[in-house]
């Protein structure tokens, strides 16, 4: 007979086991030990010993404890819900519209040539693609509803407009490039459809090493996870199918659902339960089998199950009436009425709905898209809930940049022979919704106590793009600040330099007051003539700012404001 195996031993069979304490007796005891107490061994320093405890077999994730929600099943449940449901595709065209207009930075590691360099060909990367970076970013954004997205890199050699034949697939040309630099770039970055999905690989510690596509057409395909790029709404357990942002509104969508075809049913029936008498002798002649009243009864039985308003609406019954003592009476032998069941008028349909729908863009933050269609909410509970909405979006954008920034950037660095260290990254730049009225008193009230403000190049170029306020570029108002002819269009180095001195003025001269004779103010005296006045001063470094954007990132400065590193201050789009 074979020696059993103790299970609890097993469990600990890779550890240092140690003396199993010893029985404490009491009111207060613990109990007895079940095992050996696991302790630290070096070989645990750099080793992964427990698991996420997602619910994988064989790559199949079971961890939804909804059937319907399930694998590729819960995919179409998802799109189901997207597609039909107008408050869910409000929430989700709320959603997508505003990270679409969302401007993807790429940031430099520092402000070295070489880093410049590396910006302007991940610049190249987003306009070099087969598809735009737009609908890319769309793509993205599918994993909301359904939980992930998974797309796939397709690499590409840039060899420019006309590469030539694809000597590895005979008939087909390589991918055409508006780049002949040899470097290699981003073809596309398809997403793989989420009903397509079937399952996945993990590692002995419950990492994707990769996923298994069933496409509709064609055999099974299995795509590494260097391949591809995983994005994720809701990372729980390691989850590679994440948990989508419908979750919570399965349930109020499922009882809305019935609800409203409850609703047109009531309505169908016309608010009532169609009734249609016969004689009792056509009932007893069916009943003994003759034909004909077999066929009658059954055409009314038809006729009182299928009524509805539609084109063929219409009853057409004998007048035949019942006899009586004096000769015939007035009760016919047929009828048909709708008998109103009591009590409905207390259900309200459209109240139940608006309940669940309330409820599904609470789980998602979006309930202030109902506002202005009741007689509930105010301003400030408006904002409120549109600034949560907006963090929340937020915390997608940085999740979904992070996924570039760790992996596909790495990939492609390494691929090309790039020093890692030069490499930039992407930085998703959301518009802050700003309260104008707020910024200027806040504004007024600094000024009133003091605080000098302008000239401010920084600061003017924020609260005019926070108010969507051009530059000022009116000749005539340039002309009153002392601009000849020949001054209003000035060479680019010119302007960078004096921009230049607007954003980091030297220090004074020795001697010199502030604000007079230091070299601060030597570039516009020199552009002007004559010493400026602060509306000048003003109008100048407008002018500056206008020839900056004219000329592009040649200067490497942006009049629109960058995030700050608290994540705080952000530009408007």
């Amino acid at each position: 007979m074979a020696e059993s195996v103790d299970p609890r031993q097993a469990a600990v069979s890779a550890q240092v086991p140690s003396p199993i304490a010893p029985q404490e007796t009491g009111p207060f005891a613990i109990g007895a030990t079940w095992g050996p107490i696991p302790q630290m061994t070096a070989g645990m320093t750099f080793s992964e010993i427990g698991q996420t405890g997602l619910r994988a077999y064989s790559g199949w994730v079971r961890e939804e404890f909804l059937l319907q929600l399930t694998g590729r099943q819960g995919a179409q449940k998802y799109r189901e819900m997207r597609d039909n449901s107008p408050i869910i595709g409000a929430i989700l065209f709320a959603i997508e519209s505003t990270m679409k207009k969302v401007e993807w930075r790429v940031m430099p590691p520092d402000d070295g040539p070489e880093s410049q360099e590396m910006v302007d060909f991940v610049e190249s990367l987003k306009n070099d693609m087969t598809e735009t970076w737009n609908d890319t970013i769309t793509e993205d954004l599918s994993m909301l509803p359904f939980g992930f997205a998974f797309k796939e890199i397709v690499y590409k050699k840039r060899l420019g407009r006309d590469p030539g034949p694809d000597p590895s697939r005979p008939g087909h040309d390589l991918a055409r490039s508006e780049y002949d630099d040899g470097k290699i770039g981003w073809k596309r970055l398809p997403l793989r459809s989420q009903d397509t999905i079937l399952k996945w690989f993990f590692d002995e510690n419950g990492q994707v090493k990769g996923v298994t596509q069933q496409p509709w057409v064609g055999p099974l395909v299995d795509i590494p996870i260097e391949k591809g790029l995983l994005f994720r709404a809701k990372p729980f357990k390691n989850n590679p199918e994440g948990i989508s942002i419908l979750r919570q509104s399965y349930v109020p969508y499922y009882y809305m659902k019935r609800m409203q075809e409850q609703e047109a049913i009531w309505a169908e029936r016309m608010s009532g339960v169609p009734v249609l008498t016969v004689p009792s002798a056509l009932m007893e002649a069916a009943r003994s089998g003759a034909s004909d009243a077999t066929a009658a009864l059954a055409a009314f039985q038809k006729i009182v199950t299928n009524v509805r308003m539609d084109e063929q609406m219409g009853i057409i019954l004998p007048s035949d009436t019942y006899g009586g003592n004096n000769g015939p009476s007035n009760v016919p032998q047929y009828s048909f009425k709708l008998v109103t069941p009591e009590g409905r008028g207390g259900f309200d349909w459209g109240k139940s709905v608006e309940r669940y729908s309330t409820q599904i863009m609470t789980s998602v933050l979006a309930d202030f898209l109902v506002l202005g269609h009741t007689a509930r909410g105010t301003q400030s509970l408006a904002d409120n809930k549109v600034d949560m909405f907006f963090q929340a979006i937020e915390g997608y954008l940085n999740a979904n940049a992070a996924v570039y920034n760790r992996h596909a950037l790495p990939r492609l660095w390494k691929l090309n022979g790039f020093d890692q260290d030069n490499m930039p990254h992407f930085e998703p730049d959301l518009a802050v919704r700003v309260d104008l009225d707020a910024l200027s008193n806040f504004i007024l009230r600094l000024s009133q106590a003091g605080m000098p403000l302008f000239p401010n190049e920084d600061l003017q170029s924020y609260v005019l793009d926070a108010a969507g306020l051009p530059d000022v570029i009116e000749d005539d108002a340039l002309r009153a600040a002392g601009l000849a002819e020949h001054q209003l269009d000035n060479v680019d180095e010119k302007d960078a330099t004096l921009l230049d001195n607007l954003q980091n003025p030297p220090e004074p001269a020795k001697g010199a007051p502030p604000g007079k004779g230091g070299k601060s103010n030597g570039a516009i005296e020199k552009l002007l003539g004559k010493p400026p006045t602060r509306l000048e001063k003003m109008l100048v470094a407008s002018i500056a700012r206008r020839q900056v954007r004219h000329a592009g990132p040649k200067f490497g400065v942006s009049t629109t404001q960058k995030r700050k590193a608290n994540g705080h201050l952000h530009g408007r789009q």
